[in-house]
């Protein structure tokens, strides 16, 4: 029984310990002024785009036409 106390316990101190560690890490991570919003927002307008690329390269890759992994294919 002893050891089951221990246990939660210890669990109890790691749900602690995380908690901790998780309410620190978001602290001064706000952009406070305007030249550091304007890089903020260029960032997420380059990594929307390079999904969009990554996206359409993905699509293309398996079009009919061109004959990429289709039976008839030889190395």
């Amino acid at each position: 029984m002893s050891g089951f106390i221990w246990l939660l316990a210890g669990l109890g101190g790691v749900v602690a310990w995380c908690m901790v560690v998780l309410s620190r890490r978001d602290r001064g991570r706000t952009t406070e002024n305007v030249d550091g919003l304007m890089i903020e927002q260029q960032a997420l307008l380059r990594a929307r785009g390079m999904r969009g690329d990554v996206r359409a390269f993905t699509a293309d890759v398996g079009r009919a036409g061109r004959r990429f992994g289709s039976p008839g294919h030889r190395n």
